[in-house]
């Protein structure tokens, strides 16, 4: 049988779907996600991580759960500043932090209401880019470059 893992990365352009034999381990998945890397790149220069993992080591026999989420990138850590109301806070994430993890960081440490954060989203800085909540913030940022700065604004609203 197999499961389906979705792997994100600072080279790749989207979220890529892997079919892999749900009786493969964490090291046979990192041999197929390299297969991914476009033509040219080192595969020893990546790490993979786990979605949302911030130790960054895993046990490489572990075997695959459906659905799992990974993150290939060069860099170990990306510094993250998100700015709100005249105010900046920082943090460092692995490359596999999802956006919603590090929006819920940002509200808690801005001190928003949940009410107040359900209308607010984040935004790269100088940009329009409002990444959805699932991208890993190392799909944002690629090596050498190592870190990215987010604005905490509102939510498009929809009226009719």
């Amino acid at each position: 049988m197999n499961a389906h893992v979705f792997v994100q990365s600072e080279v790749l352009k989207d979220i890529a779907v892997l079919g892999v034999d749900d009786q493969a381990t964490l090291a046979q998945l990192r041999k197929a996600c390299e297969s991914l890397l476009p033509a040219g790149v080192d595969p020893s220069q990546f790490r993979m991580y786990l979605e949302d993992d911030d130790e960054g080591d895993f046990d490489p026999q572990q075997l695959i759960a459906e659905g799992l989420r990974v993150h290939l990138h060069r860099l170990k850590a990306i510094d993250v500043h998100v700015r709100y109301a005249g105010r900046d806070v920082r943090r460092t994430f692995r490359p596999s932090a999802t956006i919603r993890r590090i929006k819920r960081w940002s509200v808690r440490e801005f001190g928003i209401t949940t009410s107040d954060a359900k209308e607010l989203m984040l935004q790269v800085s100088g940009t329009e880019i409002r990444p959805d909540e699932d991208v890993h913030v190392g799909s944002l940022v690629a090596a050498p470059r190592s870190a990215i700065t987010f604005d905490l604004v509102p939510s498009p609203r929809i009226n009719g």
